[in-house]
């Protein structure tokens, strides 16, 4: 019985890693603005500025208007997320159903250690009119998360023990490499018109870890740590086209307008599961020597598949600045390292703002899809197996909840010393791209919002910057009603309504969000 209990172990794990972890780090869900000190520093309002060479991705327009440069620059990312995992008077929220402990809250286990996300970006003047750029750059987002699947749990009379998580249905952690390499071009129609265009070529390296459930029953409406089951997904897509579009409009010698639209295909991800069982002990404590399955020993590499549709963005931008009085035509032209007309507002201009709204269309995010080569003679089930307990189904697709969300961005520049240095400011809000009942660990799409500064320090032909943002963040709390539900292979009532998920949700509760991001790079123009 114990064994049928545990049938379709695979098919659980990979299920419950798509339904949070996935979202989390290949959409721009969780992306805060911006990659780009200049642009970070900013609190993201850089559109309609975008004088460094990591304009290539986020304004190609600007290219036809920058000397030839390499940037290089990193973000140091501080995240911390908390979770409470709470039930409901029908549903208690303990590890097992034989224990009367309730789950301390969680939080993400490297919150103390930075994640490094790095960028690069190289521009060339061609001529006049054109400007061509290679950016190399990741989502902006907080890098890896790392969770506990134990947590010192006050189990009276027992005193304190190391028990299952509260969160580890919804992530153990997950580690990705996404980057968006792109060709990009900018040409001036004429001296205050340009435009510009550039290809993504996206790679997508995604290794996803989580704990399954593999029995589940209407009459008992809780966890049961004994028969989880830990399950890692590695997948990846070394080729994911999109292509950018922007326009950059200087109106006036005061004002300078500017769009930006971004379409991608979606990641489609290929690779292998592996699924440890028998995790944790009649107590809850984690075993020692797991039982290992994996899915490439039984039907070759690359069974699983992963698509995860890329949501558009659409920014438009305005940007106020004041050009510098004091330095005469002459003295400007004496500025320049090159050979054609160039935007430095470090050089030009006294101080400037502006403002950038923002578009994502989070809501075509609905379904991710998860997919198994299915078995000819039973059709619905895939040919990957547990030995004696039981088969992925070929179809696990899940839900997101997402919507669509909308964002604004404010920040400037203040040149204290023209041609030397420059202080910066800025701060950005984005609304909720999910609702309480669908939080998730592997990241907090709420109501967000930062504020941070940053300077730009001139050496020669050398830009050297640093900025910082603080991020807040509203949270969720569904008072322990969520809606997110394991998936599960096995109802030991077998009641006809059974749809291959838990009778009770595993995301009821809580989740808190904040962040800190320092920024550090430079820029060399030749």
């Amino acid at each position: 019985m114990r064994r049928l209990a545990r049938r379709g172990a695979f098919f659980v794990g990979v299920a419950t890693l798509a339904l949070v972890s996935v979202p989390a780090r290949a959409s721009s869900t969780l992306e805060f603005p911006d990659n780009g000190v200049g642009a970070f520093s900013r609190g993201g309002a850089w559109l309609a500025t975008a004088t460094d060479p990591i304009a290539g991705f986020y304004n190609p327009a600007a290219l036809s208007m920058q000397p030839t440069s390499l940037g290089v620059g990193a973000n140091l990312a501080l995240q911390k997320i908390c979770f409470t995992r709470e039930g409901t008077a029908t549903s208690p929220a303990t590890p097992t159903p034989s224990i009367s402990a309730t789950y301390p809250t969680s939080c993400n286990a490297n919150s103390g250690s930075p994640q490094l996300v790095p960028n690069l970006a190289f521009t060339w003047r061609v001529n006049r009119e054109l400007g061509v750029g290679l950016t190399v750059t990741p989502p902006a987002a907080y890098g890896a998360l790392a969770w506990d699947d134990t947590a010192p749990t006050r189990n009276p009379p027992f005193g304190t023990q190391e028990l299952a998580s509260g969160q580890r249905y919804l992530s153990r952690g997950v580690k990705a490499t996404v980057l968006w390499p792109t060709l990009a071009a900018g040409y001036s129609v004429t001296d205050r018109l340009h435009v510009g265009a550039g290809f993504v070529a996206g790679i997508a390296i995604l290794d996803l870890s989580s704990m399954s459930m593999s029995q589940v029953s209407p009459n008992s409406l809780r966890d049961d740590a004994i028969n989880d089951t830990a399950s890692n997904l590695k997948v990846k897509d070394l080729f994911v086209p999109g292509f950018v579009l922007s326009g950059l409009f200087e109106a006036t010698d005061n004002i300078d307008l500017a769009a930006w639209y971004r379409w991608s295909d979606p990641i489609r991800a290929k690779g292998d599961l592996e699924v440890k069982s028998s995790y944790y002990d009649a107590t809850g404590k984690r075993t020692a020597r797991p039982t290992i399955s994996r899915s490439d020993d039984q039907v070759g590499e690359d069974a699983a598949s992963v698509t995860l549709r890329i949501p558009m963005e659409a920014r438009i931008g305005a940007r106020w600045h004041m050009p510098r009085r004091d330095v005469t035509p002459l003295e400007r032209e004496g500025h320049r390292i090159d050979p054609y007309p160039t935007r430095d507002p470090l050089r030009d201009d006294l101080y400037d703002v502006e403002l950038d709204l923002s578009w994502t269309n989070t809501g075509a995010n609905q379904a991710i899809e998860v997919r198994f080569p299915e078995d000819p003679s039973h059709p619905g089930q895939s040919r990957i197996a547990v030995a004696n307990l039981g088969f992925v189904p070929a179809n696990a697709d899940v839900l997101t909840g997402y919507r669509d969300t909308f964002g604004a961005r404010l920040g400037g520049q203040y040149n204290v010393l023209g041609n030397r240095l420059g202080i910066r400011l800025g701060t950005w809000m984005e609304t909720s791209a999910t609702d309480a009942e669908h939080l998730t660990v592997t990241g907090v799409p709420a109501f967000r919002a930062g504020v941070g500064g940053g300077a730009v320090f001139r050496v020669g032909m050398v830009d050297l910057e640093a900025g910082y943002q603080h991020h807040f963040n509203a949270g969720f709390d569904n008072g322990g009603n969520g809606k997110l539900h394991a998936v599960a292979a096995l109802d030991t009532s077998a009641s006809p309504n059974f749809d291959y998920r838990s009778y009770h949700a595993v995301n009821g509760g809580k989740v808190t969000q904040s962040a800190n991001v320092f920024a550090v790079g430079g820029v060399v123009r030749f």
